[in-house]
């Protein structure tokens, strides 16, 4: 009975966390903000570094836990047998005893050390909240990035089916030439080589797609057979920089950039374990208030029962100003690692640099590609379709008619890859800069 009064009081007192279960399936066609949205709601890394947040928000009340008065508890009970006769020490009879202790103590002073510890609890939970934070900008990254991938790979997919039904008309054709000897069979060879190559790609093509909705799966917390019905486009404004120049760019990065933050708040906390350490060696002062309640009762009835009951008051001043060198060692330890987390923030501030400037050319390069890859593809189409109708005519060659078509699948693959390009650098630029995460 006891034990299950423990449980449920355990049950009560202790807050339980709830976690979000994730769907079984998502039913519908799916946008990229719904992607987002799903992964952020259940992806269970980020349920993991909000529970961190958590566990900082009781280290700060556990700091300050310092500051106030601690009440401890004492109850004794002694049986005592003495088989000496002559024994006459009344402290040494056969007797039993019992004591109650309550003992309340109040810190005064703490050398900075509870200060220091409040302020230390505080920096860790804003530790916390940056990497929840760094943590949703790497989520909606590789959401986005697998978004895309998928899309990528859905209308390259699109692409080489409709490659092979040219090429299967061509064959078609080319047949039709070699059955009246207007054509060698080499041009009907070098038609099926094509179309093998077209059936190929495709089958890379729809490889990849799948590899993509299993990665976004992953991202989403889905299960692996959950069906996954995506909708979108690459949207012109994709090529856009969001930050304008690229100056602009490098200085919000270094504004909002959670890394950024992290590093610094290692300084912080670091230089606040030296603080800390230094206390060790001041003087500390605390105040005491006991009361005990005794009761002793000797086995011998001629001597009578000891029954007291006492208050008590102290105040207790206490310091070590050496300790082996230990707190010499810890001091120069946490100075040491003030130094290299200053060198790990400035190695950090020229990495977001770079790689600020690199996604700003990519994307740069990518928006610049879409537009010649969209000329390409009008000119290669309105060629393909006068060699189309002039083979079927007899005007032309069969190898110009394949050579037509090969343009113009080189063309519509381009157009597809230069615009996912341009969409992934778009994502990568804003996950550079540290675009918050709505």
């Amino acid at each position: 009975m006891l034990k299950q009064l423990i449980i449920l009081a355990l049950a009560v007192l202790l807050p339980v966390p709830v976690l979000a279960a994730p769907p079984a399936a998502l039913t519908g066609n799916l946008t990229l903000e719904d992607c987002i949205q799903q992964g952020l709601t259940y992806n269970p890394q980020v349920h993991a570094y909000a529970l961190a947040i958590d566990e900082s928000d009781q280290a700060v009340l556990e700091a300050w836990g310092a500051f106030l008065p601690t009440l401890s508890l004492g109850y004794n009970v002694n049986d005592l047998s003495n088989n000496s006769d002559t024994e006459r020490d009344t402290d040494y009879l056969d007797q039993n005893s019992q004591s109650l202790n309550v003992r309340l103590t109040q810190p005064l002073f703490t050398s900075f050390s509870g200060v220091a510890g409040v302020k230390r609890a505080r920096q860790s939970r804003e530790y916390r909240r940056a990497e929840l934070d760094f943590m949703r900008q790497q989520l909606v990254r590789e959401v986005s990035t697998s978004f895309y991938s998928h899309l990528q790979a859905s209308q390259r997919a699109a692409q080489w089916q409709a490659s092979v039904e040219r090429l299967q008309r061509q064959k078609e054709i080319a047949a039709a030439w070699v059955a009246q000897e207007l054509a060698p069979r080499l041009r009907l060879l070098e038609t099926e080589v094509e179309l093998s190559n077209a059936r190929h790609e495709l089958i890379r093509a729809q490889s990849q797609q799948q590899i993509a909705a299993a990665q976004l799966r992953q991202w989403l917390a889905l299960d692996a057979r959950a069906p996954l019905n995506l909708q979108g486009e690459f949207a012109p404004e994709q090529s856009l920089s969001p930050c304008g120049q690229l100056g602009d760019c490098l200085q919000l990065a270094l504004q909002q950039r959670p890394d950024l933050q992290l590093a610094q708040l290692s300084i912080e906390m670091a230089r606040q374990d030296a603080h800390a350490v230094l206390a060790r060696n001041l003087p500390q002062a605390q105040i005491e208030g006991g009361w005990t309640d005794y009761q002793r009762e000797y086995d011998d009835p001629l001597y009578p029962e000891d029954d007291r009951e006492y208050y008590s008051v102290s105040l207790n001043l206490s310091m070590k100003p050496f300790q082996g060198g230990r707190n010499l060692a810890a001091w120069r330890k946490q100075r040491i690692a003030v130094d290299r987390y200053s060198h790990q923030l400035a190695a950090t501030r020229h990495q977001i640099t770079s790689d600020v400037e690199t996604r700003y050319q990519q994307l740069q390069e990518a928006g610049a590609r879409i537009h010649t890859a969209e000329t390409a593809l009008n000119e290669a189409r309105a060629a393909y379709q006068v060699a189309e109708r002039s083979a079927e005519l007899g005007i032309v060659s069969l190898d110009d008619l394949l050579n037509a078509e090969l343009r113009l699948t080189r063309a519509e693959i381009n157009l597809i890859d230069s615009r996912a390009e341009a969409a992934l650098a778009r994502v990568q630029l804003d996950y550079a800069i540290g675009t918050p995460v709505r």
